[in-house]
């Protein structure tokens, strides 16, 4: 489902929603981190999640790897937004 159709129905049933924002890490360690948060922040249930995609190099790999694996390992909508 696209995200303003997730914004729209709970608009329409009048109901409180959230995002949460991520940046790539810059070390492995930073990234193992950062899927152990994200799956913690999760179960308090986000309508999305959103992530910086910074235009070229390894970060935006990243950017796209983190979207990707929220969706099918943690089951969050995920969006990339570029800096």
């Amino acid at each position: 489902m696209k995200i303003i159709d997730k914004i729209n129905k709970a608009l329409d049933d009048d109901r409180c929603f959230w995002s949460f924002e991520y940046f790539p890490p810059k070390t492995q360690q930073g990234v193992m981190n950062l899927y152990d948060r994200i799956e913690r922040m999760c179960n308090l249930g986000p309508l999305f999640i959103d992530v910086t995609w910074r235009w070229g190099g390894k970060s935006s790999d990243l950017t796209l790897e983190l979207c990707s694996n929220s969706q099918t390992v943690y089951g969050v909508e995920a969006n990339m937004h570029m800096t």
